[in-house]
């Protein structure tokens, strides 16, 4: 039923949640189907407890699954992020694929940007502020950094109240995480984006969405410009 999963750090949770993920796609667990438990699968896959948890969390998250107290989990009804998984698988992510899916970012985040600064609560804000604090006290930790300043794009697609946009942003987030990390360490990153982040916030704060999708856009801008220039001196 499993494919032999690579034993890695990097990517074995990631196999176990492609495998989970084919699965549901192929309808061998259907909407409203409980899944096997985690013992369960730890066993069928061979891997750790915490390794099923994470990859049921990233389903979880995404929508796909829902998890019940007591009673197990089960597969959610057809959602967008499970099309979008199925659109973007991450196992195929490369150089030129990177770029492209930054610069779809780009286009998705200015609005979901502007839609936060009209939506987001207490709650988001909170949220935001504490990824943007975790990246100016990273120091020289570009794992940390590049988590939280991702995190923070995230939370942003949360805030904006779009489902649509949030599971695409989380998708994305796993997609280009370790791309990001090597990007950054390419070009000792000068923090730009924690600026970008400021001002993001303030405006978000101050209920300025056409201030806020500003900001987002000159971000993004200047950040596909670095990679374009970072996929370029490194071929």
């Amino acid at each position: 039923m499993t494919r032999e999963i690579e034993h890695t750090a990097n990517n074995i949770t990631d196999s176990v949640y492609r495998q989970i993920l084919e699965q549901i796609i192929a309808g061998r667990y259907r909407p409203g189907d409980r899944i096997p438990t985690e013992n369960e699968l730890k066993e069928t896959f061979n891997v750790s407890r915490n390794t099923i948890r994470a990859a049921l969390n990233r389903l979880n998250t995404l929508g796909i699954l829902e998890t019940r107290r007591g009673d197990g989990t089960y597969v959610c009804k057809p959602s967008m992020g499970m099309y979008i998984n199925s659109f973007i698988p991450a196992m195929l992510i490369n150089e030129d694929s990177f770029l492209e899916i930054l610069e779809f970012r780009r286009a998705i985040e200015i609005a979901a940007t502007r839609m936060a600064a009209e939506r987001a609560d207490e709650n988001d804000i909170k949220a935001l502020q504490h990824y943007l604090d975790i990246s100016l006290s990273a120091g020289n930790n570009m794992q940390i950094y590049s988590a939280s300043t991702i995190d923070f794009h995230v939370q942003i697609a949360k805030a904006s109240k779009s489902q649509i946009f949030a599971s695409m942003m989380e998708l994305i987030k796993y997609i280009m995480t370790s791309k990001m990390v090597d990007f950054l360490q390419f070009t000792r990153n000068d923090r730009n984006s924690s600026f970008y982040h400021y001002m993001i916030l303030e405006c978000i704060k101050r209920q300025k969405p056409d201030e806020a999708a500003f900001m987002m856009e000159k971000h993004m801008n200047e950040l596909v410009n670095s990679v374009t220039r970072y996929l370029n001196e490194s071929r």
